[in-house]
This record gives structure tokens, C-alpha cells and sequence, in this order.
């Protein structure tokens, strides 16, 4: 098979030999609509590589250094001109381009420093940085604490009959043995996910919990009579473990969840108007002292503030795009969008206008940066957003939205 151009110019720039006009060339190339696919992937694979004291640019800051190098890579050959990646930031690319390889050609020149020297008196515009990974606090029975995002791997601790284990993969795993002096009542701990966090856990049954950010998890560390029991607030993504003979039961603000064994979302965040259960396989019941439905998969149990509930279809995949690294948003309005936002970067939220009506829908990574997310809804027109980035700490920040 036949080798493209493309292909020559990114081997090159792997193994150092690219020359400028071969570098602009290559920017050339990989801003073309064909080769779309080639540059996310290189793109990524240069992020990857970048030195830790490398540089970073803002949006402004890449362009107008971009910009420079165009000029002069245009004043031997024409053959460069500006990036037009907005679908998969532009900007990015060409800073991180600049970073690794244009750099090399100012320095060959001796020339970049004025070009440098005002793309640092751009205003670098407030931006907050995605939440992350394997960050929340496991609170144990005698109420002590241990902070996982900064805990090796290993063995945390014992707790009634059940060792606490660290995995390499940061996920917490409760491992049953025997205890002949073990008490005759349950032990329970607590996992707790602060703003900005997600984690999960498995517990002495082997069933399995992803927890999202703000939420929280209250569980014994071996379960025992005829069922088993936990309680959540949050969100939370279940995979239960089966058995028959004991059913599993995940209680939330008055409202009971109850399964054999089966794979579920419960989103029960206490300043949300409606509460949900969305199940993705098998059959679950869901119910309150009023009423109980049970649901199928593709199906969601709704509950209200009145404590009814109700039944719909939906794309079950959609309500736990967050555990996948998504934010997946289908004709919501912007208030209940703005909440899942703050729970990730840790923000308020101010409206100046009326808002109320303005619904949107989408899907964008949950590892981008907030300013990337914003600009998706700012795209249609109907929307803007201003960023305040509080102190050093995050207190303080906002966001205020206006139409």
C-alpha cells in the first residue's frame, strides 16, 4: 500500500528530521476536511508527548503566534494559511504545534521574541478546569477518614470481617473474610465525592458502584441477614451482583429502590425537582409510601417532589454518559445543565434574564475545559456566559449566564 504524503511529513516530524517548509506543509495538509481523522489522532499523540515545561496559550495567544509563523514560512512558500479546526479547537492544535515544533524555528531565526513578547500581553481569559478521577474520602465506622485521591495503592484497612483494598486502577474493593469476634450488628462506612470528583467502589458482594461528583454512598462492609440494603444521595450507576435469596435495595430521599440483580442509574440530588431511576438491564421496583411501578430497560421511574411517579422511555446510554466521560444533554433547559456543570467544575451559577425557556441538547466531553462546553450552547446565539475565577482556592467562582 502506498505511503501518503501526510504519512511521510508525520514520520518526519516524529523522528525530528521535518524541515519548516515541510512543517508548514504539514499544518496545511492536516487542516484539510479529508484528513480530519488523522489530525485528532495526531493531535492527541502529540499532547501526549508534550514536556512537562512546555508552554500553554490561550485561544488569542496560539492564534497570534500561529499567525507569526505563517508570515514567515509564507515569505519562502505560500502554502500555509489559518486552521479552520473550530470543530475539534483549532486553537489547541495549532498552540501545541507551536509548542513542540515552532519554536524550533524561532529559535533557529533569532526572530520570534517580539511575537512572543506580545502574545504574553494578551488578556488570558478566565477558564475552570474539569473535575477529575479517583477523588472522594472513605469515612469508616469510628468516623476516621482517609482521602483516596492521595493514598497508594494496597491495603487501607480492616473493617469488621472485611479488608479495604486499594486497586492500581484507584477502585475500592471490600474483600469478606471470617471474623469469629466479630459483632452480631452491621459495620458501615461512607463514601463520599466531593464537588469536581467521581469514584467506584465494590462491595462485599461483589456488586459494583460508580459514584458521581456531590454524591455520597452509605453501605455496610459485609452484608448480612435476608437482604441488602444501601443508601445514596447523588448520583449513582449500580451493577448488582445476583442473588436470589438476597434482594438488594438502594434507598434515596424516602424512595426505595429494590432488585436481584441487575444493572441501574439513580440520579437523587436533593435540589433536583424530579429524581430518577433509569434501568439498563434486567427489572427493578421502584416505590415510596404512595406508590410503586416497576421498569424495563430503556425505561425511567420519574419521581416528583409530590412524591409521584411516573414512567418513560428513554435512552438509557444518555443517563450514564457521565460515568463513560460524557455530558450528554437531550432537549434540557439550561438551569438544570448549568447544575450538572457546577457539580464538575465547582462554580455557582447567576442568571441575568429570563432563561427559563432555553433548552438545548448535545454531547461533549467531560474532560474538557468549561470554556469549550459553554461555547457549544453559545454557538446558537441565544445564549452568553461570563466566567469569574474567584480565588486560588475556587471560592468565588461564577458563572453568569445571560440571553
Amino acid at each position: 500500500m502506498a505511503i501518503s504524503r501526510i504519512d511521510i511529513l508525520i514520520e518526519r516530524f516524529r523522528n525530528g528530521s521535518i524541515g519548516e517548509e515541510e512543517h508548514a506543509e504539514l499544518l496545511h495538509l492536516l487542516s484539510m476536511e479529508e484528513h480530519a481523522a488523522i489530525a485528532r489522532k495526531f493531535f492527541r499523540e502529540v499532547m501526549d508527548q508534550q514536556p512537562a515545561n512546555a508552554s500553554f496559550f490561550n485561544t488569542g495567544e496560539s492564534n497570534l503566534l500561529f499567525g507569526s509563523v505563517q508570515q514567515k514560512i509564507q515569505e519562502r512558500k505560500p502554502v500555509l494559511r489559518r486552521l479552520p479546526w473550530l470543530k475539534w479547537t483549532a486553537a489547541a492544535a495549532a498552540a501545541c504545534l507551536l509548542v513542540i515544533a515552532g519554536y524550533q524555528y524561532f529559535n533557529k531565526t533569532g526572530n520570534g521574541s517580539k511575537e512572543t513578547e506580545l502574545a504574553a500581553q494578551q488578556t488570558v481569559k478566565p477558564d475552570f478546569l474539569p473535575g477529575k478521577k479517583n477523588k472522594a474520602v472513605l469515612i469508616l465506622a469510628d468516623n476516621s477518614q482517609i482521602v483516596l485521591d492521595s493514598t497508594n495503592a494496597g491495603i487501607l484497612g480492616k473493617q469488621g470481617s472485611s479488608m479495604i483494598r486499594k486497586a492500581e486502577n484507584g477502585e475500592i474493593i471490600y474483600e469478606t473474610g471470617m471474623d469469629p469476634n466479630q459483632s452480631s450488628g452491621p459495620v458501615y462506612n461512607i463514601l463520599e465525592i466531593p464537588v469536581g470528583g467521581e469514584y467506584s467502589l465494590v462491595l462485599s458482594d461483589g456488586s459494583k458502584v460508580w459514584l458521581n461528583a456531590a454524591s455520597r454512598l452509605k453501605f455496610p462492609v459485609k452484608f448480612t441477614g435476608d437482604s441488602r440494603e444501601v443508601e445514596v444521595s447523588g448520583e449513582a450507576y449500580f451493577e448488582i451482583a445476583k442473588n436470589k435469596s438476597k434482594p438488594f435495595r438502594v434507598r434515596f430521599n424516602n424512595s426505595t429502590v429494590e432488585v436481584l440483580g441487575t444493572h441501574f442509574n439513580v440520579s437523587a440530588y436533593e435540589n433536583d425537582h424530579v429524581q430518577a431511576v433509569t434501568l439498563l438491564e434486567g427489572s427493578v421496583k421502584v416505590l415510596n409510601p404512595l406508590s410503586q411501578v416497576m421498569i424495563k430497560p430503556g425505561e425511567q421511574a420519574r419521581l416528583s417532589t409530590s412524591s409521584t411517579i411516573s414512567v418513560k422511555q428513554v435512552d438509557a446510554e444518555e443517563a450514564v454518559a457521565w460515568k463513560n466521560g460524557y455530558f450528554s444533554f437531550a432537549d434540557e433547559d439550561i438551569k438544570s445543565i448549568m447544575k450538572k456543570l457546577a457539580r464538575w467544575y465547582g462554580f455557582s451559577a447567576e442568571y441575568h434574564g429570563n432563561v427559563d425557556g432555553e433548552r438545548f441538547g448535545g454531547m461533549i466531553s467531560r474532560f474538557k475545559n468549561i470554556s469549550e462546553v459553554l461555547s457549544m450552547f453559545e454557538r446558537t446565539g441565544t445564549i452568553q456566559f461570563k466566567l469569574i475565577q474567584g480565588d486560588a482556592s475556587g471560592k468565588g467562582r461564577k458563572i453568569i449566564i445571560t440571553k
